[in-house]
């Protein structure tokens, strides 16, 4: 399959990454190229920016997210355009404990893809070819066909950093002036999600005008088009870091159970709130949701009166329900209708801020409290601190509408909040998952009870489809079917 398609990565975190490759989306977008963007990792908020940009949602490239099925999620995506792939922090950085999976350079070499480093040049000049060299040889099945110098500070420093490059016969495709750089808005989680900021038009005519000006962007797409054909990788069940500990006291369950089926007729309803306060879905997941005859119905917990009608499931992504909390406490009809969903059995998938807002309150970073739905028996309050970071394998700890008991995932955490429930979860029986951390025990985490389902967790569906049809045939066996 010919995919032209190259790898926009860093030397280390901040150096410019997402608005170069935002930028080059954007050219390329600009040229007549039908661009798909794609960010490595596991990131809702870059994929925002590359969607504004190509005017195609972007997807998440993420081995420890996807597993056996990140090779045929790539083929299925990429097929017919130019694939623009956004690095994740420096280019060898990876899981803790493995060398380097998961890490830009690992994901690099997975698809046979040509990699552009960009490098802050600020302060450097000859040693820029230092750094580069290192990172060329460091890995030599890393196939780097180029750099973009950034921050340059004057025409005399560009003019020694090529020097430099010369000396080692790498190529520059791009030196962007110091004075030029743009950059896109940040917060506690990283940058501002796209839908909350009306970008002006005058953002891309700068951001167009400085790829197209320091940018060689024919020399950027000859690299691409070089490529040869993608190939996709069958399974080997055996690329994952090992998940598992001597210290799981159950048996684990690679998937769930429940035996296939015939669903095609059956087109459960599920609800997606979608909003500026939650808005944390991987575009691929959704699709393997459709794909699975599930029709997804969006509906807003901040601007909507009630629940659409007839839904049979709903799903409450991650997001940012910490800056809405007055206009989501105050919203008492929906609030209303979200208890009586879950009051009716109808199962209700909570992630992050969506697991949040099922509590009883939350409390924000100035400690004012404010109610919430009160589904589950817990109450939140956001720190200053993070609180949880990282990839997660989780273990069900029980049988659930998604996954029986033992079913294995691998997800990953990023908030800045806890939660403490008013019963003892472990009297109770109601903790979701035993999450492991690099293969040991980590915590008991989330809430599982009947048909209700939060965690701090995030997952990809679209590594777990069994998961969406495990839920399609808690549906139909729960008469959800009209």
């Amino acid at each position: 399959m010919s995919i032209p398609r190259v790898v926009i990565a860093g030397t280390h975190s901040g150096v410019g990454k997402t608005t170069l490759a935002t930028g080059i989306m954007a050219a390329l977008t600009q040229r007549g190229r039908s661009v798909q963007g794609y960010k490595i990792g596991p990131d809702y908020i870059d994929p925002t920016f590359h969607a504004l940009a190509t005017g195609r949602p972007s997807r998440n490239l993420d081995r420890w997210l996807l597993g056996d099925h990140f090779a045929r999620i790539f083929a299925r995506t990429a097929k017919d355009h130019w694939a623009v792939i956004e690095g994740v922090m420096g280019l060898f950085d990876g899981m803790s404990g493995t060398q380097g999976f998961g890490s830009t350079a690992d994901v690099a070499k997975e698809l046979n893809a040509p990699v552009i480093l960009v490098v802050d040049a600020i302060n450097m000049s000859r040693s820029a070819a230092a750094l580069v060299h290192g990172f060329c040889t460091f890995d030599p099945e890393v196939k780097i066909q180029g750099v973009i110098l950034n921050r340059v500070k004057s025409s005399s420093q560009e003019k020694l950093l090529r020097e430099a490059m010369a000396e080692i016969e790498v190529p520059i495709v791009g030196a962007v002036p110091k004075e030029e750089a743009l950059h896109l808005p940040e917060r506690h989680l990283g940058l501002v999600p796209s839908q909350e900021r009306k970008f002006q038009d005058s953002f891309w005519e700068d951001l167009y005008r400085i790829i197209t000006k320091y940018i060689d962007l024919d020399q950027l797409e000859k690299i691409m088009l070089k490529t040869s054909d993608y190939l996709e990788k069958k399974p080997t069940h055996t690329d994952s870091p090992i998940t598992k500990s001597k210290s799981m006291a159950e048996p684990i369950s690679e998937g769930p159970s429940r035996p296939r089926r015939n669903l095609a007729v059956f087109r459960p309803r599920l609800g997606i709130a979608r909003d500026e306060a939650f808005s944390f879905y991987y575009q691929d997941a959704l699709e393997e949701a459709e794909a699975l005859g599930f029709t997804l119905i969006p509906f807003s917990p901040l601007h909507d009166s009630v629940l659409p009608d007839h839904l049979d499931g709903i799903f409450l992504g991650g997001g940012f329900p910490e800056l809405h909390l007055e206009e989501l406490s105050r919203n008492h009809s929906f609030r209303q209708s979200l208890q009586e969903f879950a009051d009716s059995g109808k199962a209700i998938y909570a992630e992050c801020g969506g697991y949040m807002y099922l509590g009883e309150s939350v409390k924000d970073f100035e400690g004012k409290q404010f109610p919430m739905v009160s589904i589950i028996p817990m109450k939140a309050e956001m720190t200053s601190r993070l609180q949880g970071l990282g990839y997660r394998a989780g273990i069900l700890a029980k049988d659930t509408f998604f996954g029986s008991k033992g079913t294995a995932v691998q997800g990953h955490e990023f908030h800045y909040s806890q939660v403490q429930f008013r019963a003892n979860p472990e009297t109770e029986g109601f903790y979701a998952y035993r999450l492991f951390k690099t293969g040991k025990f980590h915590q008991m985490e989330g809430y599982a009870k009947g048909n209700v389902f939060g965690s701090y967790l995030h997952l990809n569906f679209a590594g777990y489809p069994e998961l969406w049809h495990y839920w399609k045939c808690w549906m139909q066996d729960k008469g959800v079917e009209k």
